[in-house]
């Protein structure tokens, strides 16, 4: 690197306006919308249920659920639960809410003829196996003695019975089907098998038995349609994958899920997920809820989910508002208060990253490799390049994963010397490694390599080497070998074996840590490799086979760790189901759990339910959450958010979209609509070799974080220093373009000339007639990490970029959906009185519409009182003011340091109030320094007084009249609204706007 390099990529960054180095700034990128969206959560407070205990958590509820009360019902529960069990808090007034309406709905029938179920959306952690146990303990005490409860895993049979015993329900439990088949007598069922609760999995559901479908063993079971009793689907959103009309693409489990419900009309059917209505389109299974069919507005669910989809992800919050105002659902969640959220940095080292540049460099190498040997043996196929995208796919995954290894074994150790407890969370365990080589118990064979067996595998199955015969050949001609394939497929495999590859993850894991009898394991896997006294790897099975052992193992492991005999836990996706790792006040380990998330999904909220494990009810302490990422692909970028959001407090539950983890991760989901299409604005620039950035991106912001090395023939047009001229920008951004060009081919994007091997497989290069191609983002992220470290960071930080300006661009034209919002301020005015917009037939329930006005901004005054009320003895909290001008101005601030995160502000402004983001203590003490209250206060109050007549953007606003960050002049702005159901009626309405921080709302 020049110093020339490095003096022009400043340079570059020096011509960014200050104003992008406040994000949050005075207002910054924050929307009306978004600035009163602090309340995401309310603390949940039980009005239907007044005798009992108070539930054992900090329970809260989303406020969009929160302001909706469940309906009046007199339906006797009491009568059935036993006193002691309400008395003693067994079930807590939370649980008994949820037994007390799910029980109160199944008396309805819907108009077709079935009985109305219920969905219990409650958390991770809430208890939603005693409220289950609940509903079946009432039900068994009125005469109705056979129930299903289905759930994911044959493991969690302890837990069903645990909770139903814990209520002193001492119902027989019959462990899955296999127990009726032994049971079975020439003369029938046994007695006692003929009653009580048969608890089974999905899996069991869809699977045969001597010719005959268990789905029909289970109705005859029951005793055919006439069967009232409780149908559970625990985890129900594993039926979620139910396509209506193509039931050959749907599956097994969601076909069986749907017709056992058809089956038995008058069963009385829970739903159970902490999932909730996230996805309409996963709903299809639902059928108790009542949204289609007879005597609703949707003749079927096709008609339903065709008019939710056109009126987006608002209409779907209203949906979960509808379904608990009709009884039909409660969504409670644990709250994160007591959680504490960091980010763990793992950068590369030369090393590492040496090892990653050259599993690249040797995976190009395969690829022109399977190129000319198709060729060379006239093999046409186009099959072969599904698997190998798939395999270079999870190579890369499992590698990033392996490279992590070091520094979360240091972290473990750091906390268990700390006298804490660990928990990691993994999403896979590269066990098909193990299984490829055909281990032996006790077989010396060092500790595997996964990436390594993955690859060779690979080559060893699909690299061709043998002639096929053309079409005018007869079909049983010789295949003779091709030297030449040979010889290029040897030469791959050599130089696999000497890539230094890390060995499998989790074995490595479980060594460091002190070897299996320290480490509790709870994964699917069968076989790990350990070390023996010499140091040795020798495999071993971790249970006998043909045992029932096996079958039990994660349940002995999970409570030798609650037992605190072994203080590591390593929980893997396969198995976290229900798992409950947490430091609870019922068991010895009650030491504070460290919860490393080592493997972070692309989806946020599945990221989100993997932290449930190890955070639940009646725990003596928080645990605290560290999310490891590496500097790859994006990752760190991902992370962070989710991080920073889920500081600002969470809950794992549904109803509002920003509940998801307490705050919108809209914009850190990349696999969206705006997504998609900022995707493929980037790959149009890519093709084309544009001289321009798309809309609303800055070469300085693509080129953050890389050093002056990695771009060196990118800002090698620029100057050193002063003015920038356009023809060097132009060189500049054609440069970034021609070198992305050869990235996106590297990962089969297939922008050039037609391929066979490009992103469609089993199409060529990209068309106007194939535009979902070039906006698949998930293959766009998975391809991502098959590049070398400099480029896939470069290329992410593109399309980061290009997100970032599609969604400021939707915020300023009107088109991004926020949802349900919270109103706040400190003067809320009601302009008109309330008028009755329509009034649903069915049940009598109006929507209105409220003309109103609100000031969001904070006084002088009001600002001194709060920092007198939360600021600490001992901490930072104070005023602060801007060290350079932003918009031309001198800002101000007051910065309130947050109790049990000291190195995180939240923050309030003169114009806005209290911000929707909260900011480190790094980037505060750069951007802003600290001031008396006396030197704040004619600032404070000017900006206070002219935000309420102007912009504080000033003239050169770029949005105009149609700022969302402060609302300037008077305008007119249309509103849609809707009433629940999504019933016809969606209606246009204008308010009068107010200027600056008197920001119109309807509700």
């Amino acid at each position: 690197m020049t110093q020339n390099n490095y003096e022009a990529l400043q340079n570059l960054k020096a011509k960014v306006p200050h104003e992008a180095d406040d994000v949050t700034g005075v207002g910054g990128d924050e929307s009306v919308s978004e600035a009163l969206s602090k309340n995401v959560f309310s603390s949940y407070v039980c009005t239907s249920v007044k005798i009992g205990v108070p539930h054992p958590g900090d329970i809260a509820e989303p406020t969009s659920l929160s302001a909706i009360a469940l309906p009046a019902t007199s339906y006797p529960l009491w009568d059935s639960i036993p006193a002691n069990v309400v008395d003693s808090g067994k079930l807590s007034q939370l649980q008994l809410e949820g037994v007390l309406y799910a029980c109160a709905k199944h008396q309805q029938f819907l108009p077709g003829g079935d009985r109305a179920g219920f969905f219990i959306g409650d958390g991770a952690g809430v208890g939603k196996g005693r409220q289950i146990a609940g509903i079946i303990l009432d039900n068994f005490a009125r005469g109705r003695r056979r129930h299903i409860w289905m759930s994911t895993s044959s493991d969690l049979h302890h837990d069903a019975e645990r909770d139903l015993r814990s209520l002193d329900c001492y119902l027989n439990i019959i462990n899955n089907c296999q127990t009726l088949d032994k049971e079975t007598r020439a003369t029938g069922l046994a007695r006692d098998m003929q009653e009580g609760v048969l608890f089974m999995t999905y899996t069991t559901l869809i699977s045969q038995m001597k010719g005959k479908g268990r789905l029909q063993q289970v109705v005859d079971w029951c005793g055919g349609p006439s069967f009232d009793g409780c149908i559970v689907f625990d985890e129900c959103h594993k039926a979620k994958n139910f396509v209506p009309g193509k039931e050959a693409q749907s599956t097994k489990v969601a076909s069986c899920v749907l017709q056992i419900q058809q089956m038995l009309p008058r069963a009385r059917v829970v739903y159970c997920s902490a999932t909730g209505v996230s996805e309409v389109g996963n709903m299809a299974y639902m059928t108790r809820l009542g949204l289609w069919g007879s005597g609703s507005a949707f003749p079927d669910f096709e008609a339903f989910l065709d008019s939710m989809k056109k009126r987006g992800v608002s209409f779907m919050e209203m949906l979960a508002m509808e379904l608990k105002a009709e009884g039909n659902y409660v969504a409670r969640g644990l709250s994160f208060r007591q959680a504490e959220f960091m980010e763990l940095q793992c950068n590369l080292t030369a090393q590492q990253q040496a090892v990653y540049d050259a599993s690249m460099a040797l995976w190009h190498s395969l690829r022109h490799g399977l190129a000319a040997a198709l060729v060379q043996t006239n093999t046409t196929s186009r099959e072969l390049w599904k698997p190998f995208w798939s395999a270079q796919q999870r190579f890369f995954k499992l590698l990033c994963v392996s490279l992590k290894v070091p520094i979360v074994a240091a972290e473990a150790k750091a906390a268990l010397a700390a006298g804490q407890a660990v928990v990691i969370g993994l999403q896979s365990t590269g066990e098909a490694a193990a299984d490829a080589m055909q281990l032996e118990p006790g077989q010396m064979c060092g500790f595997v390599s996964t990436t390594r067996e993955l690859l060779s595998r690979f080559v060893t199955q699909h690299f061709p080497v043998r002639y096929e015969p053309g079409l005018n050949e007869p079909a049983d001609a010789d295949r003779p070998e091709v030297p030449e394939c040979i010889a290029a497929r040897d030469s791959l495999l050599q130089r696999i074996s000497a890539l230094d590859l890390p060995a499998n993850f989790l074995d490595e894991l479980v060594h460091q840590l002190g070897g299996p009898g320290a480490v509790a394991e709870m994964t699917g896997r069968r076989g790990r490799v350990v070390a023996d006294a010499r140091g040795r790897g020798v495999y071993e099975l971790r249970a006998k086979p043909d045992s029932t052992e096996m079958d039990s193992l994660n349940v002995s492991e999970t409570a030798a760790f609650m037992r605190g005999e072994k203080f590591v836990a390593i929980v893997s996706d396969a198995a976290s189901t229900g798992i409950s790792l947490h430091a609870s006040a019922a068991v010895v380990n009650q030491r504070r759990r460290v919860h490393l998330t080592i493997e972070l999904p692309w989806s946020a909220d599945k990221a989100i339910q993997q932290l449930g494990r190890s955070h639940r009810s009646n725990q003596v302490t928080g645990p605290i959450y560290k999310l490891v990422a590496t500097n790859l692909g994006g990752e760190k970028r991902f992370a962070a958010a989710v991080a920073r959001r889920l500081q600002s407090l969470g809950a794992l539950t549904r109803g509002d979209r920003r509940a998801a983890s307490g705050i919108d991760l809209s914009e850190s989901n990349f696999d969206s609509p705006l997504g998609r299409k900022s995707l493929r604005r980037m790959y149009d620039c890519i093709i084309q070799c544009s001289p321009l950035l798309p809309s609303g991106v800055t070469l300085a912001e693509v080129l953050e974080g890389s050093s002056a090395n990695d771009v060196k023939d990118i800002v090698a047009s620029l100057p050193d220093s002063g003015t920038i001229s356009a023809a060097a920008m132009i060189t500049a951004v054609e440069t970034l373009h021609d070198q992305l060009r050869d990235c996106v081919d590297l990962m089969g994007i297939g922008l050039g000339a037609s391929r066979a091997d490009t992103v469609a497989e089993e199409g060529t290069a990209i068309t106007k007639d194939q535009p979902k191609d070039i906006g698949d983002v998930r293959r766009f992220l998975n391809r991502l990490l098959g590049l070398p470290v400099a480029r896939q960071n470069l290329l992410f930080s593109y399309f980061a970029c290009t997100l970032t300006a599609e969604i400021r661009a939707a915020k300023a034209e009107g088109r991004y959906f926020e949802g349900v919002s919270d109103l706040s301020g400190s003067n809320i005015t009601e302009i008109l009185k309330p008028k009755t917009l329509w009034v649903d037939p069915y049940n009598g329930l109006k929507t209105h519409q409220n003309d109103i006005i609100f000031d969001r901004g904070m006084s002088f005054e009001a600002a001194c009182r709060k920092l007198e009320h939360e600021k600490g003895a001992d901490d930072s909290s104070g005023f602060r003011r801007s060290r350079r001008p932003i918009f031309g101005k001198t800002m101000f601030l007051l910065a309130l340091q947050k109790v049990g995160t000291p190195g995180v502000f939240s923050i309030c402004r003169p114009n806005t109030g209290t911000s929707f983001f909260d900011m480190e203590v790094d980037e505060l003490s750069a951007k802003y320094q600290a001031v008396s209250i006396k030197e704040v206060e004619e600032g404070w109050k000017d900006v206070y007084e002219r935000s309420l007549a102007s912009c504080m953007h000033g003239a050169a606003c770029q949005q105009g009249p149609s700022c969302q960050v402060c609302l300037p002049s008077p305008d007119l702005r249309p509103v849609e609204s809707t009433t629940q159901r999504d019933r016809p009626m969606t209606k246009s309405l204008s308010l009068a706007c107010r200027p600056a921080n008197m920001a119109p709302y309807l509700y």
